[in-house]
């Protein structure tokens, strides 16, 4: 993806700047560096705003030519105002710097498109209706930034050459793309030049090799967010694997020693982040929250705020699904969260919703952390969150006093994590458990009791928030089930597919059948290849999961390597279209089950007969694979042979099942 990015965009006014930004591009190609011209980039034809925009947001540096048409052009303002909003880093070169200009009326359509742009990106409006006001904009929006000084003199005459100049030069622009031809021509000069443009050009480079790698990402992450937005927030564009890890870690970044960070995190990245941290965790939360409608635009500050530091969060109309039961869903949210935010103000203190809400968060024992974030009498505020100690929002006079609050917050989540997080999860497969008449497919198993078992060890005298009955119960249920239960089926699929993969595993479990399905199987601080691949070993089906992403998946590709190796039986389901020349062999000669084009619950029915399909010797299949695997692991020690009675009768089954779906060949015919 990073062949589509370049270095930097260039915004200038034609009238002084043209002849400069020329030349700066000029020596910037030469040096090795692809740089955003409009006359070279914007392609006869093409729709030109869009071109614009396309071109700020796929290059790593915003570079802004200081001069009196730059600065006083409503178009120009565009540009910087939509820098700035996706957090470029914004490089200010001085050319004929101005503070004050004759203030001029903007005309009509010039005012409408900047409130257009404004209420296109949901910005408040800046009221701006003269040049005046453009200039005064212009300078906030650059701030106190160094500026890199390359300062030249143009006269009115100067001006008037340059546009003389450019007419003839028009149909030559296209040229200025291919650096053979920047090597050989000469651009001429009008005015006088004070600072030398190799000294200008050093600086710029200077810059640009500065926390490169930061702004990078900062540019790679911006343009999957912006395709995720265009997409309607589809779970499928969201990143997965090591990007959403890198990406996650690029977020935390911490500036030390004086530094500053180059450019700016943006509301839409940091939500991209946390929605992709949250489709990797089952939808699971760190916080939930609780409040009145009216109190909105709080909620919402204290949510991008939190999302900085990678902190998910779940909200009503946000991450409730079209057609879901609502009532249930409020549930189901706050029980897959760690914590329950309730913002104290006269309104969510009468509000039954509000009430609701709390009285489920105490029955599961949740951690409740209050915010006061209006003036509240204390009488009217809920009996149990009275006496909890809360963050005073009511008190902030300055920034500072807010950002202190979100630290606040962010001890607190960070007091005790790890065992909220794993009151959380054992909660949420209680729960499920429960509300499937305790089907064992839906125990603990593994890694998973094992760490359970030491929670609640651990855990069981804690005073505050302890473990409830229904975890207890569940561990207690599983520890006697231990050693009795297999793994029918090993989910494999692509993190696009995430809530399709939901979808089937849950539906698999509801039909009593265990399954290995990565996020409820795999622990935290385990090594995460191992245990796929042990998945695989103890599990009787390959499930994998048919879509563009998945075949195209480097993690895929070695789940379904390892799983042909060691003749697992594969089962398909074709949840997207896709081409099956880009399939692995191990895939494309198996006839797979259509989800995409069938309703799923016509499907399903013929994935569990398929699972079902010669069962007690796939089943066996597995048992004789890891204890050859353990015999090979210990010195292929003789007391680890199986009885020769039990071998035998193994042979013997796998020669009876010779021809037809045989679990040994690992495929079904195509």
């Amino acid at each position: 993806m990073t062949d589509q990015f370049k270095e930097l965009f260039i915004s200038y006014g034609r009238r002084e700047s043209l002849l400069f930004v020329a030349k700066l591009h000029q020596r910037l190609k030469i040096n090795g560096h692809d740089v955003w011209f409009d006359k070279v980039n914007i392609p006869d034809g093409d729709d030109y705003q869009q071109r614009i925009n396309h071109g700020i947001e796929s290059a790593h540096n915003f570079v802004c030519i200081m001069a009196p048409r730059c600065m006083t052009s409503p178009y120009c303002l565009i540009e910087l105002e939509y820098a700035r909003l996706l957090g470029k880093r914004v490089i200010p070169i001085n050319q004929m710097v101005i503070f004050n200009t004759p203030e001029q009326t903007l005309s009509a359509g010039d005012q409408q498109v900047l409130v257009g742009f404004y209420q296109f990106y949901n910005q408040p409006d800046q009221a701006i209706r003269t040049t005046q006001d453009v200039l005064a904009r212009t300078l906030a929006l650059i701030g106190k930034r160094d500026w890199l000084a390359a300062q030249h003199k143009m006269s009115d005459q100067d001006c008037q050459d340059l546009v003389e100049w450019a007419q003839p030069y028009e149909n030559l622009w296209a040229k200025h793309d291919d650096v053979e031809y920047l090597q050989t021509v000469q651009l001429p000069t009008f005015g006088e030049t004070i600072d030398a443009l190799d000294g200008v050009v050093e600086r710029i480079t200077a810059v640009l090799e500065r926390q490169n790698h930061y702004v990078h990402h900062h540019t790679e992450i911006l343009a999957h967010a912006l395709h995720w937005q265009q997409n309607q927030k589809a779970t499928q564009h969201l990143l997965v694997g090591k990007e959403r890890t890198a990406a996650e870690e690029w977020l935390l970044t911490e500036f030390l020693g004086g530094k500053q960070p180059p450019c700016q995190l943006t509301t839409l990245i940091c939500e991209y982040i946390c929605e992709a941290r949250k489709n990797a965790e089952n939808l699971m939360t760190d916080i939930f929250i609780c409040y009145d409608v009216q109190d909105k635009d709080i909620r919402n500050s204290v949510i991008q705020s939190l999302s900085r530091y990678a902190k998910t969060t779940w909200i009503h109309d946000r991450d409730i699904q079209k057609g879901a039961d609502y009532g249930r869903a409020i549930e189901i949210g706050i029980e897959n969260a760690d914590n329950f935010f309730f913002f104290i103000s006269t309104h969510s203190v009468v509000s039954e919703y509000c009430q609701r809400e709390l009285d489920h968060a105490l029955q599961y024992n949740k951690r409740v952390v209050p915010l006061l974030i209006a003036p509240t009498p204390e009488s009217a505020i809920p009996e149990v969150v009275r006496g909890l100690q809360y963050i005073d929002f009511t008190d902030n006079t300055c920034q500072a006093d807010y950002d202190s609050d979100i630290d606040d917050i962010l001890n607190i989540l960070r007091h005790d994590r790890e065992y909220y997080e794993q009151h959380k999860v054992l909660l949420a497969r209680s729960l499920k458990w429960t509300a499937e008449d305790r089907k064992p497919s839906f125990l603990l198993r593994g890694h998973n009791l094992e760490n359970a078992q030491t929670w609640l060890r651990l855990n069981e005298g804690r005073a505050l928030h302890p473990p409830l009955a229904l975890h207890i119960t569940l561990i207690t249920a599983s520890e006697a089930a231990k050693g009795q239960l297999g793994t029918d089926v090993f989910i494999s699929y692509s993190r696009t597919d995430g809530d399709f993969a939901r979808e089937l595993n849950t539906a698999l479990q509801q039909a009593g059948k265990t399954t290995w399905f990565d996020q409820e199987s795999i622990s935290t601080g385990v090594d995460f290849e191992k245990e796929i691949f042990k998945g695989i070993d103890g599990s009787d089906n390959f499930l994998f999961v048919l879509s563009p992403d998945a075949v195209a998946s480097e993690y895929c590709e070695r789940e379904v390597n390892y799983a042909a190796e060691n003749s697992k039986r594969f089962i398909t389901v074709l949840h997207r279209e896709t081409d099956p020349t880009t399939m692995p062999e191990t895939l494309r000669v198996i006839n797979w089950i259509d989800f995409k084009n069938t309703p799923f619950d016509k499907s399903f029915p013929e994935l569990v007969q398929a699972i079902e399909l010669d069962r007690e010797h796939a089943h066996q299949h597995t048992v004789l694979q890891q204890r050859a695997s353990d015999w090979a692991d210990n010195d292929r020690s003789q007391h680890r042979l199986c009885q020769s009675r039990k071998w035998a009768k193994s042979r013997t089954d796998g020669k009876q099942t010779t021809g037809t779906n045989s679990v040994t060949t690992g495929f079904y015919p195509r």
